[in-house]
């Protein structure tokens, strides 16, 4: 799916599997409502929202996908709800050069790198997620990476529950960071 240009619609219980590039792309102001959608084994992205993209995507199964299974970047800023994240080959959730979103109350686990990666002045909010079982940390924030991460309860990760370098300057807040095999 390719939703660009100011466009919107309704996009609810698709199958999205084995495309070569993003499984779902959203640009350029577009603001779908995309729910129960099944998104998966993608050789690319998941679902990739840039250049000042929007949307609202809720309940949605995204795993598999060869590079993150959610990405922002470019003035994007997506709502992303009770979403599972899963078994990504890098990261869960990627968020870089100015992106924002909102991520509320999603299961983010079991992939091969952070769960949550914010990096290039980014700003999402992270809030009320279960973050856990990545093969590398919980959340990464580094290169000047913002934030809100509030509420999450992020535990069972290879490495940092929460791990921040490099210029960044996050909110981190009433998160509950626990049995992690490496340092919170």
């Amino acid at each position: 799916l390719y939703v660009t240009d100011h466009a919107s619609g309704t996009y609810e219980d698709n199958e999205i599997s084995r495309n070569a590039l993003a499984g779902i792309w959203v640009k350029n102001h577009a603001n779908p409502i995309m729910r129960r959608n099944h998104i998966h084994h993608g050789r690319d992205v998941g679902i990739f929202t840039f250049d000042n993209g929007l949307g609202y995507f809720e309940s949605n199964n995204i795993h598999n996908n060869r590079i993150a299974g959610f990405e922002v970047k470019a003035g994007a800023n997506p709502t992303v709800v009770h979403c599972e994240i899963h078994h990504g080959q890098t990261g869960g959730i990627y968020v870089h050069e100015n992106g924002q979103g909102q991520f509320i109350e999603n299961q983010i686990h079991s992939n091969n790198f952070a769960g949550v990666w914010v990096t290039s002045n980014s700003n999402p909010t992270i809030r009320r997620n279960e973050i856990y079982n990545g093969h590398q940390g919980g959340v990464y924030i580094f290169g000047e990476g913002r934030g809100l991460i509030e509420h999450n309860n992020i535990y069972g990760n290879a490495l940092a529950g929460i791990q921040i370098r490099t210029n960044s300057d996050p909110i981190v807040r009433h998160n509950k960071i626990h049995h992690g095999q490496h340092g919170g």
